[in-house]
């Protein structure tokens, strides 16, 4: 039997209005080597009808009857999975049609120390219908102090190597966000990260998505910090990168004065950050205010 070459892993849950459209994303695209592991994690709308309602031999549908999360059915469909690369599409994102072409192009012909390649990406607001922010990769090669400073390398559009996988391990349970961050970092102490220079994936922006969960937001960050300790210590610049994160996210699920705390934090790392200043001052203005001044900060900065 011929194994695929790619083997793409969507998770869903209770998605099937975006479910769909994924899925013939994947099955459009030029180069068609690959099989789709469909992960439904109990979901209780109609996701099986649609996923059965696509008629194509290289869709593997698995259900769970009982809720497992996106890290446990990411980390079973990896060790089930058939193909020498992985690529990860979140059920309510899409891909354009040349996205693996391009990515599998540089797989086999770069070195060995390349581990995964990602594009760039179209942030598109679904309430407003429209792409709000193009995202275009800069880092390749080894990426680790870049990545240290923030996640660029967004989940649907990137392709890994199964070996890095074999070597770093599977996606840490313990996290309830941040885990693609974190492995990320696993990977890049490990291999050599390259690009496609153009968006080839469209990333979705609605009320149900995950990034929304600012708890959850808050809790990945502090774990991210505290496992890889020596290379956020080592890198001070990109610790205090991640205390001011926290202290917004503090400040966006209405704590402030522990938003003002972790912004002491980091102040006391990098006491002429002026960022810190600005976040600590608006803090003050109530969270209706932060939240609109923060993203009208946001709209009116460079891409």
């Amino acid at each position: 039997m011929i194994m695929p070459r790619i083997s793409v892993i969507i998770p869903t849950h209770n998605r099937a209005e975006f479910l769909e459209k994924a899925i013939h994303s994947v099955l459009s695209q030029s180069y068609a080597d690959f099989e789709i592991l469909v992960c439904d994690d109990a979901s209780s709308d109609d996701t099986r009808e649609v996923v059965e309602a696509i008629s194509d031999k290289r869709i593997r549908f698995i259900r769970y009857e009982q809720n497992q999360g996106v890290i446990k059915v990411r980390n079973e469909a990896i060790s089930n999975s058939s193909g020498d690369f992985i690529a990860f599409l979140d059920d309510d994102d899409e891909w354009l049609p040349v996205k693996l072409e391009k990515q599998i192009a540089i797989l086999e012909d770069g070195t060995e120390k390349i581990g995964g390649v990602y594009t760039g990406v179209y942030s598109i607001d679904m309430q407003l219908g429209r792409i709000v922010k193009t995202s275009i990769p800069k880092y390749r090669g080894n990426i680790l102090n870049e990545l240290l400073m923030d996640n660029f390398i967004t989940t649907s559009s990137v392709v890994i190597k199964k070996q890095c996988f074999e070597r770093v391990g599977l996606f840490d349970p313990e996290y309830k966000n941040a885990s693609d961050y974190d492995m990320w970092i696993r990977i890049a102490t490990e291999f050599h990260f390259d690009y496609v220079a153009e968006p080839l994936v469209n990333y979705r922006n609605h009320p149900k998505k995950i990034s929304t969960n600012y708890d959850g937001l808050i809790m990945g960050l502090e774990r991210l910090i505290t496992k890889h300790e020596k290379l956020f210590t080592d890198n001070r610049q990109a610790y205090v990168n991640h205390l001011l994160k926290i202290g917004v996210f503090q400040c966006f699920n209405n704590n402030p004065q522990e938003g003002r705390k972790t912004f002491r934090t980091a102040l006391r790392l990098r006491p002429f950050d002026i960022r810190l200043y600005y976040n600590m001052i608006i803090s003050f203005l109530g969270r209706g205010t932060f939240i609109k001044l923060k993203e009208t900060k946001q709209l009116i900065a460079p891409p």
